[in-house]
């Protein structure tokens, strides 16, 4: 039996193919989906009340904290699968939750404030994103 894995030998040879920037950004999108994967797990840990501690359990919460958590749960492990895979979709679902989950914590700064260090880090991710992307159309434009 072979070991050859034809998919695998697509993928690689498309990456192969790839602009030194482009294989960066590619990279770094599958690491924040990685990102975005853990914070779905710690917001689900809220939800089932996985070390409550002095925060109080998920229902002591605002309603609109709890709906912002509920719409992370589930926003964020799709967004992630989508960045994974280096779909369009991805981006644009990550782009929404990171936007939504900034919102919540303007309206609602008093039950966010421990949220408020992973909206403030996904917007600081989504910054660098820009920055990858324009260094790899730029790249690909000169060429």
């Amino acid at each position: 039996m072979s070991h050859y894995d034809p998919i695998d030998a697509s993928a690689k040879a498309h990456m192969e193919r790839m602009t030194p920037w482009r294989r960066r950004l590619v990279f770094y999108l599958r690491a924040v989906a990685l990102f975005l994967l853990a914070e779905s797990v710690f917001h689900w840990a809220i939800i089932c009340g996985i070390g409550e501690g002095q925060f109080g359990g998920f229902p002591e919460l605002p309603t609109l904290v709890q709906a912002g958590i509920v719409w992370a749960a589930i926003i964020d492990p799709i967004a992630g699968v989508g960045l994974w895979l280096g779909a369009g979709w991805g981006v644009v679902l990550w782009l929404i939750a990171t936007a939504t989950q900034v919102a919540l914590g303007v309206w609602a700064p008093e039950g966010m404030s421990r949220l408020m260090v992973l909206s403030v880090l996904e917007v600081a991710l989504v910054v660098a994103y820009a920055v990858l992307s324009v260094r790899a159309a730029r790249e690909s434009d000169e060429e």
